[in-house]
Formats: structure tokens, C-alpha cells, sequence
């Protein structure tokens, strides 16, 4: 009886390690790739490498061989697009 209540707190233990620390780490979702920003937005994959090129649009930068894009900043930018086109 005694090993079965050590072995539960034992394993409550570790499940609250195990999850602080996945809240440690960022969501799969912080960056986007270029499809991803097409299927959110609607302009195609090509325009957001294509301003990336030239350097516009919202920040990217390389993470190994692919593009991608901070969801946070690409957000903010979206957010100014819409404020400068309703002036």
C-alpha cells in the first residue's frame, strides 16, 4: 500500500516536471513558414519569400534551410497594414 502511494507521488511529481517544462518551451507555432502565412492570410507563399528578398514585409530570418517568420511580428505588422490602409 505504502509503494503504491510513493510510486503516485512519484509520478505526480514527475507529470508537474514534465509539464513546467513544456511550458518552458515556446509553442510549435511561434514561427511560420511561408505556406503557413499563405493558408493565414491568403497571399500566396511566393509573395512572403519574395518580400523577404527585397525586405519588406514583416521580419524573417533563416532557421536552418527554411524561411520563417515570429507569429508575434508578422501579427503587429498585419495590424499596422490595416491601420495605414484605413487612413
Amino acid at each position: 500500500m505504502t509503494t503504491n502511494i510513493a510510486k503516485a507521488i512519484a509520478d505526480a511529481e514527475r507529470q508537474e516536471l514534465v509539464e513546467s517544462a513544456k511550458a518552458a518551451l515556446p509553442p510549435a507555432t511561434e514561427y511560420l513558414t511561408a505556406p503557413q502565412l499563405e493558408h493565414m492570410t491568403g497571399t500566396p507563399a511566393s509573395t512572403w519569400r519574395y518580400w523577404a528578398h527585397i525586405g519588406c514585409g514583416p521580419a524573417s530570418f533563416k532557421l536552418g534551410r527554411r524561411r520563417v517568420w515570429k507569429k508575434s511580428v508578422v501579427l503587429e505588422w498585419l495590424a499596422a497594414q490595416e491601420d495605414s490602409a484605413a487612413q
